[in-house]
């Protein structure tokens, strides 16, 4: 079942978020995910990746990104929807991204299906959404699909506590390959931190179904967050016994 359901804001109010769940679902027996979307936001792309990862097991939340803005505001791909997105993103508060997503993990956490495990998958704008809030709040795990403009923001790598993985095209025009040397280089011991350059990839080489789509890189990436998700979001044995 997916559909939209409301989502309590830390400071008052509700907003929108497409809600994927795994068919068959078990109390207390899934990770789950916040699913950031691209600066398209929660549009037919966005539903579909939604349902892949419920398709794998996961309860998946997709908030609405621009409900402070413009609730609903869902958009195809269009050089006019283009501009509107570059419009939304030049007003976006970060600082309040952040909370919702954390708003979203709350949500999340109190889904009878949850097994109390939440992490979060940005593509784009909700990479750089995921970045920021895999820095500042307690995720259980972050991916982030090129990450928008990270460059103000790469002294926060340090302070990733989950594990967490960074894929970066190098073909991307959008979004520097130095970008990942960046974070790379400020990656401490101990840290969980992956970084991902795909070398045939240019920007939204995960966006499966749109001419930007580069089927080699999106599977290796696919897998890889997978991988992590599974590790990162399973209920440990010694929480299963308590």
């Amino acid at each position: 079942m997916a559909g939209f359901i409301d989502v309590q804001a830390h400071d008052g109010g509700a907003f929108q978020g497409w809600l994927a769940e795994p068919e068959g679902w078990r109390e207390g027996g899934h990770g789950a995910v916040v699913l950031l979307a691209e600066a398209y936001n929660v549009n037919h792309w966005a539903r579909a990746v939604a349902q892949r990862y419920a398709d794998e097991g996961y309860v998946v939340l997709a908030p609405d990104l621009y409900w402070r803005q413009a609730p609903a505001t869902y958009l195809d791909y269009s050089a006019a929807a283009q501009q509107v997105c570059r419009a939304m993103y030049a007003r976006m508060d970060f600082d309040l991204a952040v909370r919702d997503a954390q708003s979203c993990m709350r949500s999340l956490r109190q889904h009878p299906a949850c097994n109390g495990r939440v992490g979060l998958l940005g593509f784009c704008l909700g990479g750089k959404i995921a970045f920021l809030t895999a820095a500042r709040a307690d995720p259980d795990a972050a991916v982030g699909y090129y990450s928008i403009d990270l460059g103000a923001h790469f002294d926060e790598v340090a302070a990733i506590r989950c594990p967490a993985a960074f894929h970066f095209g190098a073909l991307d025009r959008r979004v520097p390959v130095a970008d990942a040397d960046a974070i790379r280089a400020r990656t401490l011991p101990g840290q969980d931190v992956q970084v991902c350059v795909y070398d045939r990839a240019g920007h939204g080489f995960g966006r499966f179904g749109q001419p930007t789509f580069e089927a080699d890189s999106a599977r290796l990436a696919h897998a890889h967050t997978l991988q992590l998700f599974r590790r990162a979001l399973a209920r440990r044995p010694a929480e299963t016994q308590s």
